[in-house]
């Protein structure tokens, strides 16, 4: 039995439950429209969808023998309430992985990103808040739960040789870093100032150069 905390779409749950990985799988996600889109594996009558906060888990002690939470603890307001639940369901013996981002993943992007704010705002600004949970941070927060915990950290390189992909990943970002900025900003103004940043890069090294980094903890 497996219970993937805070599946989101399913990414995870469409590599176990078609191939008969698990058992039975529960999906739990607070948001019901990202249950709605694994209808078709629930179909299969192998996955259960429920909808459920992370901090307060409708499962039973020791009910799963794994337990994911990817990409998602750095979400929850409680971190500690939810590697509290976690541990909870998972029988004596059981896996759990946390998978999160490097506080610097795309350094690089978000170095320019925050600078292109700062100028057309005139005082230093940072576009969002720093994650909670990350693979710096995250085994002090795990070890209060656990102990043997261990880290696999992985790195991506990643070259670009337009700033068209860059652009179009900082637009899709865009109501949540006004909300959090909580003023007036010209967008599309930051993001014109982005692309004249990255360009000029390419031009000078012929690629923008960054790294997607982050890392899975692994506990039992």
């Amino acid at each position: 039995m497996v219970a993937d905390v805070g599946c989101g779409n399913g990414f995870d749950l469409r590599q176990l439950v078609p191939e008969h990985r698990c058992r039975h799988a529960f999906g739990l996600d607070l948001s019901a429209g990202m249950l709605r889109s694994l209808e078709d594996l629930r179909r299969t009558g192998r996955l259960s969808l429920i909808r459920a906060d992370a901090q307060q888990l409708p499962l039973r002690d020791s009910s799963v023998d794994a337990a994911p939470a990817m990409h998602m603890l750095y979400h929850v307001p409680d971190i500690p309430a939810a590697v509290g639940e976690l541990r909870r369901i998972v029988r004596p013996g059981g896996m759990v992985l946390a998978s999160t981002n490097s506080g610097d993943s795309l350094a690089e992007v978000y170095d320019l990103f925050d600078a292109a704010i700062s100028d057309l705002l005139g005082r230093p600004v940072r576009a969002g808040p720093a994650l909670s949970f990350t693979t710096e941070t995250g085994t002090a927060v795990l070890e209060a739960e656990f102990s043997g915990v261990i880290l696999r950290r992985h790195e991506v390189p990643l070259a670009f040789p337009a700033a068209q992909p860059l652009v179009a990943y900082l637009n899709s970002i865009r109501e949540p870093v006004i909300s959090y900025l909580g003023e007036p900003l010209d967008f599309d103004a930051v993001l014109d100032e982005v692309a004249a940043r990255v360009e000029q890069v390419i031009r000078a090294e012929g690629s923008f150069r960054t790294a997607s980094r982050g890392g899975v903890f692994a506990w039992r």
